[in-house]
């Protein structure tokens, strides 16, 4: 390999670099002294165009690379009067390209390029465009104020590591089944979107930061693919990442700080995000829309100004082992016949409610904890919820809300210290709780034309109604134990439809079982040890109570008032501290096949004011006194071979 020195000195031999390119043979290397050289260099073969680290060149012109050509520039700048335009390959060393009167600084055209140490500086349009399958492959490069796009990519491949690209527009505009790879790059102070990935096109960021953008962080569409790992994409303006038709795979990255969204995946996009933050946005920390899929696992959602997450338009999120905080409004906000799936999650201190699901849209909760809101930890409008294996507590509103023709069904759950009902019901709603136990406060209460099913379940230590049904609502209760409440058990009114099979209520301070101007049926349950009443059946109320056991309250057990009704067969109604059964004001009872008991008051049972009691194969017994008492137009008819 031949070395010749190239100098603009009056006294050198050669004082340009393309005549001593025409000199020099395949791979010889040109040395070029201090200067400024103006023209137009055509490389056909392989040459390295060098200058000494203590010199200053400049070459100003026009530079081509044939398709069969290999040169290398280093240590000198560069400022082209027209493209650099590569059909070769490049290789560029400790250079500055430099804008000057072309729009383009370096031109790829199937050509490869090879940098290091290079700024690439003032182009009017672009610094580097690749197209027809060129590569690239940049390391410790600087691009700066490049006014459109510093690098343009087309149906080609891009490699950084250890890159800066800064102010321009954009920093990188890939696209038609372009692929770029980005190491330890950071992209900062772009006045559009920093990253633009489009048509195909895919982009791979390795522990990189994108920050501080007037526009999006990332923007991709078209079919494109984003992989980001260990990167951190911060203040931005516009959505951080906003993916359209295309798919996103984050892990072990930090999303946060952005004036508006964080994510936003739109018309049919998919992510997959693991072990990451998003976080401190002021819209929304993940926006789906339009058939998007998420799945996130192992992440933290958390202190959005707006919505942590929000699904909308027949999108599907699934959510695993991941944290939600802080967020303004609704932690999780999922709606328009969306699908949302959360694992073992914690939803947590949120400044109002932890999970919204409105519209026809579904969630379902397994394994997750939700605790500390402001409001209701889970709302449920016109849509439904599914709870299972989750604790929801210290909730200042309801444990879970439903409302407008919702269904919440709650299997093997606890909830504790919600200030409001654990679960509240409203207008056409249904609830159904299995096997859960709810503690504390007022448990359950449903209105307005509801539907109730509580099974094998526990309610108890209530400091209000622990279930409170009212207007037209139809509860079922069967195979739960219901105690231990500061003032009533059931509480059922306005035309409410109860039926409790197989269980128990009992130590109440207050009546254990209300039913007013609404019907019940009791069938093999106990009713036991109220500081009251046992049951009151009042205002045109009715019931039938069968194959049940009442005992222990200390006022009348079975209280019948205000023209209502109780049929009262097989039953044990013993050990009351007063009146077994008192019927009053044009109220009617009949009981069959029933014991009645009493050995501390007087009159087991009394009617009174136009009241009637009919017994039949009952048995009465009073030790202490005697065992009827009936007055005001009141009668009691009764077979007395069949009373003691």
């Amino acid at each position: 390999m031949a070395l010749v020195r190239v100098s603009s000195s009056i006294f050198s031999r050669i004082k340009t670099i393309q005549k001593a390119v025409q000199r020099t043979m395949n791979h010889d290397e040109i040395i070029v002294a201090s200067g400024t050289y103006k023209e137009t260099l055509t490389f056909e073969e392989n040459r390295t165009i060098t200058a000494p680290n203590d010199a200053t060149v400049c070459i100003k012109g026009t530079i081509v690379i044939a398709e069969c050509a290999t040169v290398t520039f280093e240590n000198m700048t560069i400022q082209p009067t027209t493209q650099i335009y590569v059909e070769g390959k490049i290789i560029l060393k400790n250079c500055v390209i430099q804008g000057g009167r072309t729009n383009v600084l370096l031109a790829l055209n199937g050509g490869t390029l090879q940098c290091e140490n290079t700024t690439f500086i003032g182009a009017s349009d672009a610094a580097v465009t690749l197209v027809y399958n060129s590569e690239a492959h940049l390391e410790n490069c600087y691009f700066e104020n490049n006014k459109k796009v510093h690098i343009l990519a087309e149906n080609s491949t891009i490699h950084l590591t250890d890159c800066t690209l800064s102010k321009a527009n954009q920093a990188l505009w890939v696209k038609s089944h372009a692929k770029a790879y980005l190491t330890h790059v950071k992209v900062q102070h772009h006045s559009g979107t920093q990253l633009i990935i489009q048509d195909h096109a895919s982009l791979e960021m390795n522990d990189s930061e994108i920050m501080h953008g007037e526009g999006n962080g990332i923007y991709a569409s078209d079919h494109s693919n984003i992989h980001l790992i260990k990167t951190a994409i911060q203040h931005h303006r516009l959505p951080q990442i906003w993916m359209q038709k295309s798919s996103l795979n984050v892990t072990d990255c930090k999303i946060q700080y952005g004036n508006e969204s964080g994510i936003i995946l739109r018309d049919g996009s998919e992510a997959m995000i693991e072990n990451s933050l998003i976080a401190f946005h002021k819209i929304a920390n993940v926006q789906l829309l339009l058939e998007s899929l998420l799945n996130m696992t192992d992440c933290e959602v958390y202190s959005c100004q707006g919505v942590g997450i929000h699904i909308k338009e027949k999108s599907i999120a699934n959510f695993n082992s991941t944290v939600f905080a802080y967020n303004v409004l609704p932690q999780l906000f999922i709606t328009e016949n969306s699908i949302c799936t959360i694992k073992d999650a914690t939803i947590q201190e949120g400044k109002q409610i932890g999970v919204y699901t409105e519209k026809g849209a579904s969630c379902s909760i397994v394994s997750s904890t939700i605790t500390g809101h402001k409001n209701a930890a889970l709302t449920v409008m016109e849509a439904e919820l599914f709870l299972l294996n989750t604790t929801v507590h210290h909730n200042k509103g309801n444990g879970i809300l439903a409302v407008n023709h919702s269904k919440a069904s709650v299997d093997n759950c606890h909830f504790n210290h919600n200030e409001l009902a654990h679960i509240a019901g409203k207008n056409n709603s249904t609830v159904t709780i299995y096997q859960s136990e709810l503690v504390g406060g007022k448990s359950i209460f449903v209105m307005d034309q509801c539907e109730l099913e509580v099974t094998e379940s526990v309610v108890k230590d209530g400091t209000g109604i622990q279930i409170e049904m009212v207007g037209n609502t139809n509860a079922t209760i069967q195979k739960t134990q219901i105690s231990g409440g500061e003032t009533n058990g059931i509480v059922a009114m306005k035309d409410t439809s109860v039926h409790i099979i197989d269980s128990q209520i009992s130590c109440h301070k207050m009546p254990q079982i209300i039913v007013n101007d609404s019907s019940l049926v009791l069938k093999n349950s106990e009713l036991m040890e109220g500081e009251r009443n046992g049951l009151i059946i009042e205002n045109h109320a009715e019931a039938l109570i069968q194959d049940s056991f009442i005992s222990n309250h200390m006022y009348s057990q079975l209280w019948i008032d205000s023209e209502s009704s109780a049929e009262v067969n097989a039953t044990q109604i013993i050990e009351g501290h007063e009146s077994d059964i008192f019927v009053q004001n044009k109220s009617v009872l009949h009981a069959s096949k029933c014991i009645i008991q009493n050995a501390k008051f007087d009159f087991n049972i009394q009617a009174v004011n136009f009241s009637k009691i009919y017994l039949s194969e009952t048995m009465v017994d009073n030790s202490f006194g005697s065992k009827f008492y009936s007055e005001n137009n009141s009668e009691i008819s009764s077979n007395l071979d069949e009373i003691s």
